[in-house]
């Protein structure tokens, strides 16, 4: 319980400090670049002496860390592509919906039980989480627009969310958290690193030092939503349909309200709503 508690406070840190970075012109790339650092940094740091005990490119994990690596700057890319072609609201509810695959995927992978209840507080977190979405006057509605981004992201992020549980499940154990962690996200940085160097060279952008900054505050949080969400499957008796569903709903409710306290934003009545639906979900599903 701990460890998910943990993942969900991470996880809601990454939202709310993305809305701050939105909201004061932050450029995303360079953030994004030292977000990834940040994270090698701390997974370094975190294993240390394991590192030296063994090399982590024998591992049996390492092709799996780069594509994941690779995962982790497609995701990034894609919501902020998505959110700047088709608004913050569609972007938010392709990421929210994608706790779809990584759920029913533990049916047929992990052997997670089947009741009742626990599909019928799935569904009803669907429920929430779409109604969640922004829908005032203005905002795009994903089917209602021919554009693949929001499909894309939709899988990209419920790929992402579906890999780490096996991972865990076939190939970590608990000495190994920290290496597989930071392997991904050296592989991530080096990546979105040579993406930020050709614009830099190109002269398409700039970093200054409060890009940096936001990006430090991200690779904290964002490193704690990887390991403790990891660390929360591996808790026995865990089943990973339960816990993607909960953690969703928990982040978007605990998102919506430190939005509505630190970024004055109006709960609206279908937040509210999609708020009482997801409590009900998450007792559902927990039954």
């Amino acid at each position: 319980m701990a460890f998910l508690v943990l993942a969900i406070v991470s996880s809601t840190l990454n939202h709310l400090l993305f809305k701050a970075i939105a909201r004061s012109r932050v450029d995303l790339l360079c953030a994004i670049v030292t977000n990834f650092a940040v994270c090698v940094v701390i997974g370094y740091s975190s294993s240390f002496e394991s590192i030296f005990q063994s090399s982590i490119h024998t591992q049996d994990w390492y092709p799996v860390s780069i594509l994941h690596g690779g995962l982790f700057t497609v995701c990034f890319f894609l919501m902020g592509r998505t959110t700047e072609k088709q608004g913050v609201a569609v972007a938010s509810l392709a990421t929210r919906l994608s706790v779809a695959i990584p759920a029913v995927a533990a049916f047929f992978l992990y052997n997670d039980s089947i009741t009742i209840s626990k599909i019928s507080g799935i569904l009803v977190a669907l429920l929430a989480l779409y109604l969640s979405s922004d829908k005032r006057k203005g905002s795009t509605h994903p089917l209602r627009t021919g554009s693949m981004l929001p499909l894309i992201l939709f899988a990209a992020f419920g790929f992402h969310s579906a890999l780490i549980k096996f991972v865990q499940e076939r190939f970590l154990g608990s000495t190994s958290y920290h290496e597989y962690v930071m392997s991904a996200f050296l592989s991530a940085f080096v990546i979105s690193g040579l993406v930020l160097i050709f614009r830099l060279i190109k002269k398409q952008q700039s970093c200054r030092w409060q890009d940096m900054i936001s990006g430090i505050a991200l690779g904290c949080s964002n490193y704690g939503s990887v390991y403790f969400l990891i660390k929360a499957l591996g808790v026995p008796g865990c089943q990973s349909s339960q816990l993607f569903p909960t953690l969703s709903i928990a982040v978007v409710s605990l998102s919506s309200l430190g939005a509505w306290a630190y970024f004055k934003e109006k709960l609206h009545k279908r937040i509210l709503t999609a708020l009482t639906i997801g409590g009900v979900s998450i007792i559902l599903i927990n039954l």
